[in-house]
């Protein structure tokens, strides 16, 4: 990267007659955006999905990252012996897995420049019309050789091995590839398999392709680039381009399910690796990454140090955006808008709520603590709080059913409750409890959140300001969440979002998505009119 096996088995696709299949996980049209629940995803997949993406072994992975990554191989530069012969190497795996060619007159080689060779083979699709369409995964399989004064940040003449770059994600996909060998049928879409020669150059490999595809150009839907996936460290994944399609986050979620990966999914997208000369044609990308680390472009970047189990869980989800990509009816389009976006600053927050507590009119004194309830400061006049007949010094000890301990507790209770509301409170020269019916002022914000929308991630709310004590902060929602699902539904768009979330009985079952990771989370509110006090 520039800076920034096994035999098929006997039903491998290329080995049968093609047959229409049937769709193992389907998204919606892109109105209702991949309406399928993110928590039952896994055990939706049939046996045959489920042993494919288990056949990505850690051990295989590092099998091929030890023979790519070998001293035998002095790098793999581009144009050496050692880079043909990891070229050989790779070719030979993917005739063994039974994949046409997919390079110059059918073999599995597009020769280039001086001496260069992009590897190329392809699942040909399933079904008569989709198989026009090509999905694209690729990696680069060049190194850097011994290195020179611009290329090597460690020892120059020394074998730079290139096991994380990018022996790494040249063996995620030959393993991909293996695994759609398990699939009793191939997906819709023909999946082209691609290993780019001479990256380290300036990504002539995949410049070259791009420039002169072995495939028609206008067929490629989508492109995602796997390079130095072999040092996952705290389970982070960084996925870039994410924005280049409508869904792209929503379908990186949602299969990683299985593998529970926190993913950073950034804005950057800059020209330092083989994703970028699709991305200018406006085809939608995606590149997987782990991270830069001291062993970069240095002699020591060796297989010993690559985390195959890592690996494994990094190229399974890999597999599982390729499968869907590659099968679903409808895929994403291009979003020329991404060419002119940069990453927002912050916009979510916890603070600045003091509009809440408005409903009430009061005020009180946060840092002080007492046992019971919480102590008010000040009432507004002509307030609901002072309508009520509730003053300054007087305790709140419960509203709408919430026992009240803490600001957050008022704070929150007065932000969903719905009139007429009881308030139960100790007057500040009395020793027993009073109880009012109050009228308070506007409409209940039932769930206690603030929300925004992206144009990138249809049929999402991302929240931006999760109000402390509310039934969402209760349930442990953050700002920045993704809500995906109401009570295990899609919706349409915010409206529907907001209907939803203020009519259905609690308690209300949420999808959210929070750094690439899905959990349903349960918010239980406690809204409902009470009797008047007596």
């Amino acid at each position: 990267m520039r800076k920034p096996t096994s035999e098929p088995p006997e039903n491998h696709p290329m080995n049968r007659p093609k047959q229409h299949p049937a769709c193992l996980v389907r998204w919606l049209s892109l109105l209702t955006l991949l309406a399928v629940t993110s928590l039952t995803y896994s055990a939706e997949k049939n046996a045959t999905l489920a042993a494919a993406m288990n056949s990505i072994a850690a051990g295989q992975l590092q099998s091929h990252v030890d023979v790519l990554a070998d001293d035998k191989m002095a790098g793999r530069e581009a144009g050496t012996s050692g880079g043909q012969a990891a070229a050989e190497y790779l070719a030979e795996h993917l005739q063994q897995l039974g994949l046409e060619g997919a390079g110059t007159d059918g073999t599995f080689y597009q020769r280039f420049g001086a001496g260069y060779r992009n590897v190329l083979a392809q699942l040909p699709g399933g079904d008569p019309e989709l198989s026009q369409e090509i999905v694209i995964l690729c990696a680069h399989y060049d190194h850097i050789g011994r290195g020179n004064r611009k290329t090597s940040l460690g020892r120059v003449g020394q074998i730079h091995n290139g096991a994380d770059d990018n022996a790494s994600g040249t063996s995620a996909i030959l393993e991909i590839a293996e695994a759609f060998g398990f699939l009793p049928e191939a997906p819709r879409r023909t999946v082209l398999f691609a290993f780019w020669d001479a990256e380290e150059k300036g990504l002539l490999g995949s410049k070259h392709f791009a420039a002169n595809p072995t495939v028609p150009r206008d067929r490629i839907v989508a492109v995602i680039n796997i390079d130095m996936i072999g040092r996952l460290r705290n389970n982070q994944l960084t996925i870039f381009g994410s924005r280049t399609a409508h869904g792209y986050r929503r379908l990186v979620s949602v299969n990683n399910a299985q593998t529970d990966l926190q993913i950073d999914f950034s804005w950057s997208l800059t020209g330092n690796a083989d994703h970028y000369p699709f991305f200018q044609r406006d085809i939608p990308v995606l590149f997987a990454h782990t991270g830069l680390h001291d062993q970069y472009h240095r002699e020591t970047d060796d297989s010993d140090l690559i985390n195959s189990d890592g690996m494994a869980h990094v190229t399974r989800l890999l597999f599982g955006v390729t499968y869907d990509l590659a099968e679903d009816v409808e895929h994403p389009k291009f979003r020329a808008a991404c060419r002119r976006e940069t990453a927002p600053k912050s916009d979510t927050s916890t603070k600045e709520v003091g509009a809440v507590p408005q409903r009430f009119g009061v005020a009180w004194n946060p840092q002080e603590v007492h046992d019971e309830g919480i102590e008010l400061t000040s009432v507004t006049p002509g307030s609901a709080a002072d309508s009520a007949g509730i003053r300054p010094g007087d305790r709140v000890i419960e509203l709408a059913g919430h026992i009240i301990h803490s600001g957050e507790d008022l704070a929150g209770a007065v932000l969903s409750a719905v009139n007429p509301v009881r308030v139960v409170l100790k007057p500040r020269q009395a020793d027993e409890s009073r109880k009012l019916m109050v009228q308070l002022e506007g409409k209940p914000i039932r769930l206690g959140v603030t929300w925004r929308l992206d144009e990138a991630e249809p049929g999402t709310v991302i929240l931006k300001q999760v109000y402390p004590g509310s039934p969402a902060a209760r349930a442990g929602l953050l700002p920045g969440d993704r809500v995906y699902q109401v009570g295990g539904r899609d919706f349409v768009d915010d409206d529907q979002f907001a209907q939803w979330a203020t009519e259905l009985p609690g308690p209300t079952e949420l999808l959210v998505e929070r750094q690439g990771r899905l959990k349903t989370i349960v918010v239980h509110f406690a809204d409902e009119a009470l009797e008047p006090a007596a």
